[in-house]
């Protein structure tokens, strides 16, 4: 963009002479065209798929539906859409079309809340089905059918709900008909979260659902038999998708027509985007693409469910019903025919990746590609700040990553230390090292001494805690640059500040293993005390000397493990319940508590005929999601040891588990993940992963996850030759600056 600036000339004689002229300046433009602009553009609105919170100038592409044909959702069991905070208080409607298959003993939720309300056809054996239900508060069954849900049918379901009609009425719906309905229904109490597929933290569905709506009135008997007349062969129910926009009041509209990934949008414009954990995407069995010239073409099939694709540009090539772009640069050459298929200025024939601009060769033998700058330039082949001749290496670009821990120095020393970028960097004195936090450019870290005692290092230099047997857990720093650090001692739990011991609970079995401040300056300590009864309970204390319990199971106990704070003010504790159980005794339960106790219980990943339960380790804060690291512990059954039993690494975003890859299976299990963060959408967890394949002997190594795929932080170059127990190591604490 060309503008212009007036550029004055003073001339000195004997008179003081301005002349001034039009001087053309060359100007970039930002993405909205601004004139030297900073906007980040995207998608503004939060209704939308696409919505992009950094966002400052709307660019046009947000995305409210995502329709890419006809499918629908599987349910095995286990699987569950969280649409979120949807249903309020008082009337509603929910429908739905579903497709139950045989499952004993299955609850088949439909549409329900993690509490209060709950729409499903629980198995009923005494009749050899399940019995379409609805109701509130804990009575689930205030309406019901007198026949069972069909297996393998596509069946049209909904309840309606008026709290303003005889002090409440609930009306039950098959396939268009009433089938039961009752006055006097009190209003649900309130929930925070509306599954498809679930309620609470488990009683799934088995089957297959389309065409999930929620409105917030009771509609008419005429109004869902309208619906249900609209027909379902799966192809009829999109088409005639209208008719659920026509009705006033519609809250959430999931189509299930994306057919791939784990978002589903809502087509009522209101932006209650469904999470999908675990559910797959199905479509007919006769359902295929029936143009002959499209790439993805299906010979056999005989409903057109709208997939076709075709290829646009002169470039891609359809391979396998796949369009495959043929032109990585974007040069316009297709890269057949293109020399430098990647656009890094080496040719393919030399280029050790022809296909990535990012790597090619190390011709000045620095440790650098050459390519790292995303064109080949030996000379700006990335930095090396530390001057040892080797090229910075990073886990996430343009961050730099902190992993705290122990493992074997060079010497053959097990020994505290914590890993920049994944370069190791020993701490003095120390056995292990437990967190770590950087605040401009110092590195903080605690932990304990090789004489087991507590300590903290601020970079390299140690400190030592007063207090004898002592273990620092956690630590944090303000902005005056006092250093708090959590942990306990032989008398119990306490924390450090600048090296000031403050007592927090002693006398007795207490520990804390968190620490964290508000931004009013509010000290906050998590961790756990003995009470009376031998119970331990989960609790935190406020500036030392303010201890609140946090909530438990009846009969249960717990401990607090991490924290984390979000926006300076609500606070998050990461940790597990333990809760009786008639099989197992006491099992316990990953969790996370708010503030002053609303406890979430986090799920499973799998039956408890099969896992013993699961542990919260640390926790993270990114925008509004909250993330827990931790791991689930699974029985070992007789005769299948090598096979079964063991701790499996894993962690939780919000209430969706995603399991993490471990080492080989041995009698430890594969892993366990101890601590999370997430930076620019990219998710790192710490922790320790199995190494080898023998099953009584393989020993756990300090490890990360980004975004799921395991790395282990040890090598064996890296200890003396001969050191048998190399691998033996842990990461417990992570920091991204």
């Amino acid at each position: 963009m060309k503008t212009f600036k007036n550029v004055c000339t003073v001339i000195l004689t004997s008179l003081v002479f301005w002349t001034c002229e039009e001087d053309e300046v060359l100007l970039s433009e930002d993405c909205a065209g601004v004139a030297d602009g900073d906007a980040i553009c995207g998608c503004t609105d939060s209704a939308a798929v696409n919505y992009l919170s950094s966002a400052t100038s709307d660019d046009g592409s947000c995305v409210h539906y995502v329709d890419n044909g006809d499918f629908y959702l599987t349910f095995n069991g286990a699987d569950f859409v969280d649409v979120g905070d949807v249903l309020p208080q008082g009337a509603y409607t929910k429908a739905a079309w579903v497709k139950q298959e045989y499952s004993y003993g299955a609850p088949n939720n439909i549409v329900s809340g993690n509490e209060s309300h709950a729409f499903w056809a629980p198995w009923a054996p005494d009749d050899e089905g399940s019995k379409l239900s609805a109701g509130h508060n804990g009575s689930y069954a205030v309406v019901q059918d007198t026949d069972s849900l069909p297996t393998g049918v596509w069946t049209f379901v909904a309840v309606t709900y008026d709290p303003d009609i005889e002090s409440g009425t609930m009306t039950l719906y098959r396939n268009g008909n009433q089938v039961d309905a009752a006055t006097g229904v009190s209003p649900q109490n309130e929930s925070s979260k509306t599954y498809i597929g679930r309620y609470g933290n488990g009683n799934y569905w088995s089957g297959a659902m389309d065409e999930v709506a929620i409105w917030d009135k009771a509609l008419s008997s005429s109004d869902v038999e309208t619906l249900y007349n609209a027909g379902y062969d799966l192809t009829n129910a999109s088409e005639n998708s209208e008719d659920y926009a026509l009705l006033t009041g519609l809250k959430g509209y999931w189509r299930m027509n994306e057919g791939e990934g784990n978002t589903l949008s809502d087509a009522s414009g209101n932006g209650n985007i469904g999470t999908i954990s675990g559910a797959a995407w199905s479509t007919c069995d006769d359902c295929g693409c029936m143009d002959p010239t499209a790439c993805n073409y299906d010979s056999e099939a005989t409903v057109d469910n709208r997939t076709c694709v075709f290829v646009d540009d002169n470039c891609d090539v359809c391979v396998d019903g796949t369009i495959v772009a043929n032109d990585l640069d974007g040069d316009g050459i297709c890269d057949d025919s293109d020399d430098d298929s990647d656009g890094d200025g080496v040719l393919d024939e030399d280029d050790s990746h022809p296909y990535d601009n990012m790597a090619c060769a190390d011709a000045d033998q620095d440790g650098c590609d050459d390519c790292s700058s995303g064109y080949n330039d030996p000379s700006n082949d990335g930095p090396d700040d530390d001057g040892d001749g080797i090229c910075n290496a990073y886990i996430i670009s343009g961050r730099t990553v902190y992993i705290v821990g122990n493992s074997y120095n060079e010497e053959g020393n097990l020994t505290a230390c914590y890993w920049i970028d994944g370069s190791r960097v020993e701490l003095p004195g120390g056995a292990w090292a437990t967190d770590i936090v950087v605040v401009n450019g110092t590195v903080y870290t605690s932990g304990t001494g090789e004489a087991s005692d507590a300590c903290y290092w601020i970079n390299e230099t140690r400190y030592d805690l007063p207090g004898n047997g002592g273990e620092a857990e956690a630590i944090t720093v303000d902005s005056n640059g006092d250093v708090y650090v959590a942990g306990w001692y032989n008398d119990g739990s306490c924390y450090w500040k600048n090296g000031q011991r403050i007592d927090l609970t002693t006398n007795g079995d207490s520990q804390a293993f968190a620490v964290g401040l508000r931004s009013n300056g509010d000290v906050y300590v998590g961790g756990y005390y003995m009470n009376n009864h031998h119970y331990v309970i989960p609790c935190y204390w406020k500036n030392g000397n303010n201890r609140t319990n946090l909530s438990v199971p009846s009969g249960g106990d717990g401990e607090v493990n991490d924290m984390a704070i979000m926006d300076g003010n609500t606070r998050y504790y990461a940790g597990y319940t333990m809760k009786p159980d008639n099989f197992a005794g006491y099992v316990p339960k990953a969790c996370h508590w708010r503030n002053a106790g609303n406890r979430t219980d986090l799920p499973l990943g799998g039956s408890s005929w099969d896992i013993y339960g699961a542990y919260g380790r640390g926790i993270s804060v990114d925008g509004e999601d909250i993330y827990v690291a931790g791991y689930t512990d699974w029985y070992e059954f007789t005769g299948q040891e090598e096979t079964t039993g063991g701790s499996f690494p894993q962690y939780w975003k919000n209430s969706t588990i995603h399991d993490l890859p471990g080492g080989p299976l041995t009698n430890f299990g594969t892993g366990v993940a101890i601590d999370i963060r997430v930076a620019d959408g990219d998710v790192v967890v710490v922790g320790e992963a199995t190494r080898d394949t023998s099953y009584s002997g393989s020993q756990e190594s300090a490890c990360y996850w980004l975004n799921g795929e395991l790395h282990y932080l040890v090598n064996q170059y890296d200890v003396p030759d001969g050191l048998e127990d190399w691998e033996w190591s842990a990461a417990r604490g992570i920091f991204i600056e």
